[in-house]
């Protein structure tokens, strides 16, 4: 049997240099001639490298440490500075993991994990750390940033002039097309689309800190996104959501009382809600509405602080923007509070209820103009410069698309 076998394979090797014999070469017995006196091992690895061409899609792949990894040949991997992570490709390939832990490093593999030194563990070195990111073909134009740990120093609390800001720590993003704020503070399970211009080769993610007593966390997935999805993100959207239902959170939002300054300041950005077929509006309600633990955007309120919604022209310092909002389902014009019609800028605190600052009540709003999009705008200082500038916990808000009805007009 084992004779068998190795006849079977000298046949094999007799075969491809006879097919790979080329009319003016020297004579065919030279050259097995020459191979005979090679090693065992040589034809063996000559033999098994015809094999090398194998080729197979570059898809993601989730590895056995519930990554996602990419597909690739083990040198592939190796060569992009990867760790192997299971099988794919029917074993032709392996699920290569990149996670990158030192400073000024540059990746061009999709998904990416750019983490702090030495990750789990905390980060306390003062300075600028950069990830330099590059496409990985011609036709991504787009990264999707997904903070799966995200923890730098809160905002600034105590200069009443830059109070909101991102004074300690702040991640920036440099290179983009669109503009990307800069964020402090706690930003788990947020995320973030960074447009990549035509002239653009690289884009530059960078987390600033200064002091070494602060214990700081992140693990960022970089997604590299091509033209033209049906996961691609509208230009103007540093936030797509693409299911029919899910929550819209402002950046550093904690669900708490403490610490007061929670919302940031020099936010101007557009969270965008993908239309999914046969839905005609969106219904925004609050996740978890306390008396307790406000969700609060700084208004104009004279004198005291608003203890419920106020609108349009009430919201000078901060707001959420929401195209022709009401608190009637399946309309667009309705009254709101003593306002007959429908509002666009939201503020105070968001019981949803616009008559009286004393009222708590918990209303839903709704909106039937496409496309679906919440901007939230904040100014350059968050704090208690005056009442109005006390209501900064942020928001969060559920949304849930609504179905079309004869009787809705889209506006």
């Amino acid at each position: 049997m084992g004779s068998d076998k190795s006849n079977k394979v000298l046949i094999v090797v007799l075969f491809v240099f006879i097919q790979l014999a080329k009319p003016g070469d020297a004579k065919l017995s030279e050259k097995l001639a020459r191979n005979n006196t090679e090693s065992e091992g040589t034809r063996e690895e000559k033999f098994l490298s015809l094999f090398s061409i194998v080729r197979f899609p570059n898809v993601v792949c989730t590895a056995t440490n519930s990554y996602n990894g990419t597909c690739l040949t083990s040198a592939e991997c190796t060569a992009n500075g990867g760790t192997a992570s299971g099988t794919c490709a029917s074993g032709f390939g392996v699920c290569c993991v990149v996670t990158i832990q030192t400073c000024g490093s540059s990746t061009s593999l999709n998904n990416t994990y750019w983490q702090n030194s030495g990750f789990s563990s905390a980060y306390t070195t003062a300075g600028q750390c950069s990830l330099f990111v590059s496409r990985a073909s011609s036709d991504v134009d787009q990264l999707r940033l997904e903070f799966l740990t995200f923890t730098l120093a809160q905002p600034d609390s105590a200069t009443l002039s830059t109070t909101g800001q991102c004074i300690t720590d702040s991640f920036t993003v440099s290179g983009s097309a669109n503009i990307v704020p800069a964020i402090c503070g706690s930003n788990a399970n947020q995320h973030m689309y960074v447009n990549i211009g035509p002239g653009t080769s690289t884009v530059t993610l960078s987390i600033i800190t200064s002091g070494t007593t602060t214990s700081r966390y992140w693990n960022i997935r970089v997604i590299q996104i091509p033209q033209n999805t049906d996961y691609t993100a509208p230009d103007n959207c540093l936030q797509w959501f693409t299911e029919a239902a899910g929550t819209l959170v402002s950046f550093n939002y904690q669900y708490a009382a403490a610490p007061i300054v929670q919302h940031l300041a020099y936010q101007d950005y557009t969270m965008c809600i993908r239309t999914n077929q046969g839905f005609c509006g969106v219904k925004y309600a609050l996740c978890t509405p306390t008396a307790s633990y406000p969700y609060g955007i700084s208004t104009i309120a004279a004198g005291t602080v608003a203890t419920g919604t106020v609108m349009d022209s009430s919201c000078a310092y901060d707001w959420l923007q929401i195209p022709c909002v009401t608190d009637q389902a399946n309309s667009i014009v309705t009254s709101v509070g003593a306002m007959v019609g429908c509002a666009s800028k939201l503020c105070g605190i968001l019981g949803f209820t616009v008559t009286t600052d004393s009222t708590t009540a918990t209303t839903s709003l709704y909106s039937y103009r496409r496309p679906f999009e919440v901007r939230f705008y904040t100014d350059s200082k968050e704090f208690l410069v005056t009442a109005a500038e006390a209501e900064n916990y942020g928001f969060c808000l559920t949304y849930t698309q609504q179905p079309c009805l004869s009787t809705v007009t889209n506006g």
